[in-house]
């Protein structure tokens, strides 16, 4: 893609829709207008931008604890790498082995953001964790949310987890891992009848046999738990249902705490950062603390390029994200800068202040005040400009729509990178 093919893309008027959404997204929640209403009853304006800028934070403030539990070699270790981005051999990733590596709780902090902890338990029912103290040696009342593993099928001290967790008004959901080597065995002795679907669906119907007594609405996500499989089986569905069912206070803690990792992480994302351009748009058109050059319009320009960095760190298309990618998929990062290039050119999402500056500018030339009115959330109150507020948010809105088809196109890359190395590793397992 051209400059010129690039800019009539972020130029042209009105507002591109998300790819994932459809432009469906939640603007502003009743909650944030009534609080900044409240501020500006008390305060006035002065000050608004701090109040809201310190609202961006918010998320970082809410401690996430996940409990991951199951009986010794279901793979928990292993699960837990996948969920946090790791492999076995990278710094800080838990320790995986064909003996139980896990001997009392322990929290592992996801990478980047240490408000989100993973917490490997011992199972339920070993000497050291039998069912009558188990709840307060795990300190139980500390973690949102449980995952319940098995490698074949969930076991009696699984059920009875399960039970506990649901009669004490917390979330639990289970998992069936290692289903790519069931795959594999079953192709091995049935190569000419072999169905993925069927056996797949097998497994399934299985497991819910055993965990429906104790939830007749329960499901079971089967998942690989290696890193190079999470985009295959209900990696996705899993990551999905996390998100939808945390507490809700937390919610978007949670969102905004994960790496992107599938469609379904991307999609939650999106929407949880188009909910902060209001913020942004407010605060940088209620105080004009950086004019940027040759722009007539107030301009939090720090604020902006702060977001904007946020965007390309929590969409995956940061430099340290793209290279692991390319390491875990064996994907030529040529190939992966080539497809980045004809969506989000290379210049610009390596020189991101600049292009903003540039991007602001025109975007200022083109607007009309009374075009942005309907997005500004504190009509009537004395918000310093309805143009300094649209064309922040057209800004930071059409950036993100664009980083976002940007990552949509790393996670097919992804996906067909996956698919050839599973051909690859069944032909070499063929031969052997």
């Amino acid at each position: 893609m051209n400059f010129t093919d690039f800019e009539q893309f972020f130029y042209r008027e009105p507002f591109v829709e998300s790819v994932t959404t459809g432009g469906n997204f939640q603007f502003i929640s009743d909650e944030e207008i009534r609080g900044a209403e409240t501020f500006i009853h008390r305060n006035g304006v002065n000050g608004l931008d701090t109040y809201l800028s310190q609202r961006l934070d918010v998320w970082k403030q809410h401690p996430l604890d996940i409990a991951v539990v199951g009986s010794s070699g279901v793979g928990k270790s292993t699960f837990i790498n996948c969920l946090r981005g790791l492999e076995a051999e990278d710094t800080g990733a838990a320790s995986v082995g064909v003996v139980e590596t896990t001997n009392e709780p322990t929290a592992y902090e996801y990478p980047d953001f240490s408000n989100l902890k993973i917490w490997d338990l011992p199972g339920v029912g070993t000497p050291n964790y039998p069912r009558s103290s188990y709840l307060e040696k795990i300190q139980f009342e500390k973690y949102d949310f449980f995952l319940i593993l098995c490698r074949t099928r969930f076991t009696e001290n699984d059920l009875w987890l399960a039970s506990e967790v649901k009669s004490k008004n917390k979330r639990f959901v289970f998992i069936r891992t290692n289903v790519d080597s069931d795959l594999f065995n079953e192709y091995e002795d049935h190569p000419t009848t072999f169905n993925e679907d069927e056996v797949l669906q097998h497994i399934r119907n299985n497991c819910l046999e055993y965990i429906r007594p104790v939830d007749p609405t329960a499901e079971v996500f089967l998942i690989s738990g290696h890193l190079k499989n999470r985009l295959r089986f209900d990696f996705g569905k899993l990551t999905e249902t996390l998100m939808r069912d945390y507490p809700s206070l937390k919610r978007e803690s949670m969102i905004l705490s994960m790496s992107v990792m599938c469609k379904e992480v991307l999609i939650a994302k999106v929407a949880a950062l188009h909910r902060r351009i209001w913020i942004i748009a407010s605060a940088s058109a209620a105080v004009a603390v950086v004019p940027v050059p040759f722009l007539s319009l107030g301009f939090d320009a720090t604020l902006v390029m702060s977001e904007v960095e946020f965007y390309k760190k929590q969409l995956g298309l940061d430099q340290e994200a793209l290279t692991k990618l390319s390491q875990v998929y064996q994907i030529p990062m040529q190939k992966i800068e080539k497809e980045l290039n004809e969506i989000f050119p290379l210049q610009h999402l390596n020189s991101l202040r600049r292009f903003v500056f540039d991007f602001a500018k025109k975007q200022a030339v083109r607007a009309a005040p009374g075009e942005f009115a309907r997005y500004v959330p504190y009509v009537g109150t004395a918000i310093v400009s309805t143009l300094s507020f649209g064309v922040c948010y057209a800004v930071l809105y059409k950036i993100l729509i664009r980083m976002e088809q940007a990552s949509l196109k790393i996670i097919d890359i992804v996906i067909d990178a996956s698919n050839q190395m599973i051909q690859q590793e069944q032909q070499r397992q063929a031969l052997i």
